[in-house]
């Protein structure tokens, strides 16, 4: 079976400094992965190779078995493959259901459809859904940026969504958010797979937030993948408590 995403002996130099050290690793249809690693890892450079936002020095990236190594972010949406950032990409001053109409707008449509289309680019009923979905009723009408900062990150994991994508990456979803958001949050994403077999990478420093969610972890340290398994495994690995836990 053909992996929805395929890094293959990924590798990114900054002049001397090599932040991601041949990389490999594949994405199946349906699985919650997870990456962890220490600060300096390698994890937001790896993601943004992955996703056009930087250029590999060497290695591969495959989306369906198609190669798309370097290709730009507006391509990769129309392949399906969406994703959240570290800083939050919410509108503030658009309300909660225009924010969600313009997620699905960058995965469909022409520039003569978004200006000459209905006013909602036809995608109300989508965003309909997502809000009740992600619990975000009450404040469908509000602005973004008078929402809690954990509401926009709700926000931010509804608009990845959208669109309905073959894979989302999720940069750090949790983090900044109290311990009640971050179980909602989780509880969401985890609903989400299990209704809509959805697939996606999560990058996060917050443990247990990808132990609770993912169905398998990479661990990377100094830019190289030094361990791989399910979360109970990872727990025990002596090698990722060395490098990540610290103890």
């Amino acid at each position: 079976m053909t992996a929805v995403l395929e890094v293959v002996n990924l590798r990114k130099a900054f002049g001397g400094v090599i932040a991601v050290d041949g990389v490999s690793f594949d994405v199946h249809a349906g699985e919650i992965l997870g990456i962890i690693g220490p600060n300096g890892s390698g994890k937001s450079t790896l993601f943004n190779c992955v996703l056009g936002q930087l250029q590999p020095s060497a290695g591969e990236v495959r989306i369906d078995g198609q190669v798309t190594t370097g290709a730009r972010p507006c391509d990769l949406n129309r392949l399906g493959v969406s994703r959240t950032f570290q800083l939050l990409q919410v509108f503030p001053q658009l309300s909660v259901r225009d924010n969600l109409i313009l997620a699905g707008q960058e995965h469909q449509g022409s520039m003569a459809s978004r200006l000459f289309g209905r006013a909602d680019a036809g995608l109300g009923e989508a965003a309909a859904q997502m809000i009740e979905f992600f619990r975000l009723s009450h404040l469908a009408e509000e602005q973004a940026g008078l929402l809690s900062y954990g509401q926009q990150k709700l926000l931010d994991a509804a608009m990845a969504f959208m669109a309905g994508p073959r894979l989302v990456l999720l940069d750090e979803p949790a983090g900044g958010i109290n311990l009640t958001m971050l179980g909602h949050l989780r509880e969401r994403l985890q609903a989400y797979h299990t209704e809509r077999k959805a697939t996606f990478v999560v990058i996060e420093h917050q443990m247990e937030f990808v132990m609770a969610l993912c169905t398998r972890v990479l661990v990377l340290a100094e830019g190289r993948l030094i361990a791989e398994g399910a979360p109970y495994d990872i727990r025990r690995n002596p090698i990722v408590i060395e490098a990540y836990l610290g103890h």
